[in-house]
């Protein structure tokens, strides 16, 4: 990390964030990506929305979203190529105010539409009250010259046509504020066609994101990791030497031909992280979509109407930092779909808590995984203590929200923990702490607890 970027990779442990400041950052995310109803509301209220959204995140102890550029409250460029809305652009302003008021960093997505031609069939079920975010402008009819993906990213048109918009972002000033603190050139970029046709395009462009935003990260996207051609696509961002640190996203999905994708949360998005860590294992790894949805990406999950608790969520946060990610996994349903219906906000305030005080880059953690007959134990080894989160096994989406059989009292159980001088536990659920009773250095008696438990054990 140069010293003028705000958020970069630690140089001690390069699988952890430090800001320019030198001080340790762990991102508490979430996706708040765009208003799905903006079309039909007034610019006051959607933004008045985004305040609302981003003050009840940050309350709660969140640091870190993503906001999609593309869309047509935020697109600079939204009628014809090359030219711009003013008034779009201080939409954005708008935004990146509210979270230098609240604390939150952003990550902008540059981009997001699958083909340069309108789509042929309806996306409402998949965006709800959104179908125009998929309506690119680069074909001719919009000023552009592309007709196919692969045009659009080969010629030099479309390429300069990309440049274009990162130069007028550049210009308003947006790579002028810590509040702004990573670029990622496109959402799931391998939803546009085969690796070949925007693999050279990648290079390029990471390469023109520092050259233009040099103070702030520049990344690639893809799409969830739930089924066999996602090997070889994350084969690719795992070796690619321009993104500075890598993202996965998955969900539980019930058409997905992977079987773990169909399984325990936690268990899902824990594996995501291991799925970048063994590709590249000196970069920050972060789950940057996790969620539940109908099969195959058709639409929400019918799940998250039942989970007014949040059990979902609660995995996403938890089980990708304590796998190895430099910070909680995001979630990607935030509005009246799950976050923002049920008021879930808490649950950021309890990951907050959990982590409070704890220095990944300092400890160097190094994670682990084992298992009791009753619970998965996710652990960080680090210098001065270890850090665990321990979860039931017999509670997962299967039994509360589709059986309805409430989570259950968990007692009498213990754990192995490494050399234990002492040991307190943190009951996210009840937020409660207390000091546990070692039975000796290598084991550790639980307190009640339903669902899961994080341990901080000090050597």
């Amino acid at each position: 990390m140069t010293e003028q970027r705000w958020l970069g990779p630690a140089q001690q442990n390069r699988r952890y964030f430090t800001l320019g400041t030198g001080e340790t950052f762990i991102p508490i995310g979430q996706n708040f990506c765009f208003h799905r109803l903006a079309d039909q509301l007034g610019e006051e209220e959607v933004l008045a929305t985004y305040r609302h959204w981003l003050g009840a995140f940050a309350a709660q102890g969140g640091n870190f979203t993503r906001i999609w550029l593309g869309v047509p409250f935020f697109n600079v460029m939204p009628e014809r190529l090359g030219e711009y809305s003013e008034r779009n652009l201080g939409h954005i302003r708008a935004v990146v105010a509210m979270a230098e008021e609240f604390g939150v960093k952003i990550k902008f997505t540059v981009e997001h539409f699958r083909s340069v031609q309108p789509p042929a069939q309806p996306v409402a079920e998949t965006f709800p009250g959104v179908i125009s975010f998929l309506q690119p402008l680069y074909s001719p009819e919009r000023g552009g010259s592309c007709r196919s993906m692969a045009e659009f990213f080969g010629s030099d048109a479309g390429r300069a046509a990309y440049l274009a918009k990162l130069r007028y972002l550049a210009a308003a000033g947006l790579g002028e504020t810590p509040a702004v603190v990573a670029w990622e050139l496109w959402n799931e970029i391998n939803s546009t066609g085969e690796l070949a046709i925007w693999r050279e395009w990648s290079d390029q462009m990471l390469a023109a994101l520092h050259e233009i935003f040099p103070r702030q990260l520049a990344l690639q996207n893809l799409g969830s990791f739930s089924g066999s051609t996602a090997y070889r696509c994350y084969d690719y961002l795992g070796a690619l030497a321009g993104t500075d640190f890598l993202q996965v996203h998955r969900y539980l999905d019930p058409g997905a031909e992977l079987d773990i994708c169909r399984g325990p949360m936690d268990v899902l998005c824990a594996d995501a992280i291991g799925q970048l860590r063994r590709r590249c294992s000196d970069k920050p790894a972060v789950l940057a979509e996790g969620g539940a949805v109908e099969a195959n990406h058709a639409r929400y999950s019918r799940l998250y109407e039942k989970d007014r608790e949040g059990t979902l969520l609660h995995d996403v946060l938890f089980a990708p930092f304590f796998a190895g990610s430099a910070g909680s996994g995001q979630c990607w349903h935030w509005d009246h779909l799950y976050l923002d219906k049920h008021d879930l906000y808490w649950h950021f305030g309890r990951f907050a808590r959990a982590v409070a005080g704890v220095d990944p880059i300092a400890e160097d953690f190094q994670p682990y995984y084992t298992e009791t007959h009753a619970l998965r134990v996710y652990g960080l080894r680090g210098r001065r203590m270890d850090l665990l989160w321990c979860r039931d096994k017999a509670s997962d989406w299967r039994s509360e929200l589709d059986e309805d059989r409430p989570a259950a009292d968990l007692r009498d159980l213990s754990v192995p923990v490494d050399d234990a001088s002492s040991c307190q536990a943190y009951a996210p659920w009840t937020d409660s702490e207390e000091e546990l009773l070692l039975r000796n250095s290598r084991s550790a008696l639980l307190p009640p607890f339903r669902r899961s438990l994080v341990l901080r054990v000090r050597h």
